[in-house]
């Protein structure tokens, strides 16, 4: 948990050291601070001197600057030396006497393309301006500050450059080792590109703050802030992840820091001597180095002190905890620093607002920022209204277990007017049944009602945001109901405890959540956060356009027989853990991943499918239970397989290959048809004779008309002669006619005669 590399680099004498001269700091900490970069590893007997400078040569043939002795205030560095392109600036390339550093102008030609990154003008402690030709294609000079090309990296502002301020243009991603060291800066404005601050880059400035709230940073190397005396305020966004070895060293005027809720980090001496008396740890921290907190300079100045009074506040079991307690009899080392759970220490801060609190009828209050904090409850009665003021003052929050153990309210109502029930406020109220917030309530703490456990419906009206377990052991909570407004709920499995719960319900709003059916999702619903866990039905269809499922999101859905999630590519850890009645799964055929213990313990589910697409999958994802009865104490594996449980798949698939390697029964080769494993040969087979069937239907579908047709065609023939032959006796018949006309009328013309 302890990173326990001990060297010389850290002793806190030496350390001490480091606050009164770079020099001395480069020399003992350089294993750390120049890791990764390119400097030749020349002896000085194969330097070369020539005029003012002494080099090396690169692996190009090209030149190196080492040392240089010229007494010049405004130092320009040649192209050339010895007919030889100077291409490089090593770490003592300006000279290494800071105490005589004649420089006030260092101007660097086009040749230049690589600058130790160790900032060889750290030494120049009579610079103002650094200027670069403009030809140049790896460097540059803005205002006298040196920039790379593209200014996505800061490499130096002038030790002596008469500024008080300083605006970082928003193309910098990376703040330069040493960058700003010794300079007389009294504000900095950082930009919201900023994602790296490299060693020393603000040590012995003369900030006050230092403000990367909007900043994208992620690493705060060694000794970044070490001996600013005079900053007192570093905001510091949830994106850092490392806090580097001595990086607030010596920084006496720094009273209170906020640590990022992802720091992963924090190196030896990072908060030496400063001001803190107190800090809180994040959970996400993993390692905590020698001295980081409660360790100043002894008053001879040669020594570190230990701060016996000083708190360390974080997570039991947690690196903060380990490090409260940390010891090495190798060192002499050994911390014994008060240790305070979060529940603890804002009890101990109440505690000590409650040495200036006023009884008022049934409640104790304090008054914080003009408004009144309830601190405690003492009224018996079944139904408690919370007065919206006491002594004529507006009552704003509700603190820690101002309703406890001790209260007897089964309904509690809380008035308009009340913004914040902080954390614990309800914790072990025993006999709560329901509660109903106001719209003026915003912000609920974690644990709020932790172990109410007659809590059955709750009605958050106004509330956008929600902290972490506020819902633990609150066994008989059956409705959830919250207003659309909701903003974040900061609890990645919100009801894991609630087994009775049936409905959760999210109004029409603006914030980040939804409903439908009684079931939790984000607003667009592409991810599931929660399915209650009692909910009545026993078929769940997850709707279209649900892209994840959230971690134990079904864990304990006990009436849940089958589920179909069409879409999802993702299941997250515990999703379906102990859903024991569950028989049938259908799973997109896009799966990527299914977390761990995913269906564990799901007994009553023997069979699932999983497509070629899965790639990531949890331990125990499927086909375990955990067996009560293993003597885990003799190293049996409680973790045991579903008997009769198979897996369907791809041949050599990932989820293949999982399984075959956890001992689980492999199919591969068919395929589900209406909840029914089939071969796909057979299907294949099936799908032959239907198709010769089909086939076979058409032949003789086609027959019969290919028939119809030529009987059609012949009695169309038949009927086309007939009439021809009824139109030719016709004709025939005509012209007997006219012939019996014309012989009539011959005889009449005779008779006439």
């Amino acid at each position: 948990m302890f990173d326990r590399k001990k060297t010389a680099a850290f002793i806190a004498g030496l350390l001490i050291c480091a606050y009164s001269a770079v020099p001395a700091v480069n020399a003992f900490a350089e294993e750390y601070l120049v890791e990764g970069a390119t400097e030749a590893t020349t002896s000085t007997d194969t330097y070369t001197i020539s005029g003012d400078f002494m080099y090396s040569l690169t692996t190009d043939g090209n030149i190196c600057i080492e040392d240089c002795t010229s007494t010049a205030e405004d130092l320009v560095i040649p192209d050339t030396i010895d007919g030889i392109t100077v291409t490089e600036l090593g770490k003592t390339a300006l000279g290494k006497d800071h105490e005589n550093s004649p420089f006030k102008t260092v101007t660097l030609p086009a040749s230049i393309n690589y600058i130790s990154a160790d900032n060889p003008f750290v030494y120049c402690t009579q610079l103002n301006t650094i200027k670069v030709a403009e030809d140049n294609k790896d460097y540059c000079a803005v205002d006298g500050v040196l920039y790379n090309k593209d200014k996505s990296e800061l490499i130096c502002f002038p030790s002596c450059k008469k500024e008080e301020g300083i605006d970082i243009p928003d193309t910098v991603k990376k703040i330069g080792a040493s960058a700003f060291y010794n300079t007389v800066l009294l504000d900095i404005k950082m930009p919201d590109s900023l994602e790296q601050v490299e060693h020393f880059a603000f040590a012995s400035t003369n900030l006050t703050s230092a403000d990367f709230s909007n900043t994208k940073l992620e690493y705060l190397n060694d000794y970044a802030f070490t001996n600013c005396t005079h900053l007192h305020e570093v905001l510091l966004p949830d994106t850092v992840e490392h806090i580097g070895g001595g990086t607030f060293a010596s920084c006496t005027g720094l009273d209170e820091i906020t640590l990022p809720k992802n720091l992963q980090t924090i190196g030896q001496y990072a908060f030496f001597d400063t001001g803190l008396t107190e800090v809180i740890i994040p959970d996400s921290v993993q390692s905590i180095g020698y001295c980081a907190f409660g360790y100043y300079i002894s008053a001879s100045g040669q020594t570190a002190s230990k701060d016996e009074a000083f708190i360390i506040v974080g997570k039991q079991g947690s690196a903060a905890s380990l490090y409260a307690h940390d010891t090495d009899s190798d060192y002499d080392y050994k911390n014994n620093f008060s240790f305070l759970t979060p529940e603890q220490y804002e009890e101990k801060q109440l505690e000590m607002q409650a040495l200036n609190s006023t009884r008022s009828g049934d409640y104790d209050y304090a008054v914080v920022d003009g408004q009144v904090a309830l601190i405690t409850c003492y009224s018996t009665e079944d139904v408690i209204t919370v007065p919206d003021t006491i002594d004529g003052k507006k009552v704003d929050a509700i603190y820690t277990s101002c309703f406890n153990i001790s209260c007897p309210a089964s309904e509690i109502i809380i008035p308009e007017g009340i913004k914040e029930i902080k954390r614990r406020a309800f914790y072990e109220c025993g006999n709560l049944k329901k509660i109903t917030t106001p719209a003026s309530l915003k912000t609920i703490g974690d644990n709020a009602f932790d172990s109410c456990k007659a809590l059955e419906h709750v009605e958050f009206l106004g509330v956008e945001n929600i902290g972490s377990q506020i819902f633990r052991e609150c066994t008989a909570l059956k409705t959830v109901k919250a207003d659309g407004c909701l903003q974040k709920w900061d609890d990645d499995e919100p009801f894991l405890y609630c087994i009775a719960l049936e409905d959760i319900t999210i109004t029409e709003g603006s914030g980040n959540y939804s409903s439908e059916n009684g079931v939790l999702y984000n607003k667009d619903k592409s991810l599931l956060i929660a399915y209650p866990p009692a909910k009545p039905e026993t078929e769940f269809i997850a709707p279209k356009g649900v892209k994840e499922i959230a971690q134990s999101a079904f864990i304990r859905a006990q009436n849940l027989k089958k589920v179909e999630i069409p879409e999802a590519d993702v299941i997250n850890d515990y999703a379906f853990e102990e859903c024991t009645n569950l028989t049938e799964v259908k799973l997109s055929d896009n799966l990527t991943t299914l977390g761990i213990d995913a269906f564990y313990n799901c007994t009553s589910l023997k069979a699932l499918h999983l497509p070629e697409s899965l790639v990531n999958i949890g331990i125990c994802a499927f086909g375990f239970y955990h067996d009560d009865d293993a003597d885990t104490e003799n190293d049996e594996d409680a973790d045991k397989l579903i008997e009769g449980f198979k897996l369907y798949t791809v041949k050599d698939s990932t989820a293949y290959q999982y399984a075959k390697s956890a001992g689980i029964e492999v199919i591969t080769g068919t395929t589900e048809v209406l909840g029914k494993n089939v071969s796909t040969g057979f299907l294949y087979t099936i799908g032959g004779i239907i198709a010769a069937f089909i086939l076979g239907i058409i032949g003789v579908l086609t027959g019969k008309k290919l028939k119809k047709n030529k009987a059609e065609k012949e009695k169309a023939e038949k009927q086309e002669k007939a009439a021809e032959r009824r139109k030719q006796r016709q004709e025939e018949k005509d012209e007997d006619t006219d012939a019996e006309d014309t012989d009539e009328e011959e005889d009449t013309l005779e008779d006439e005669d």
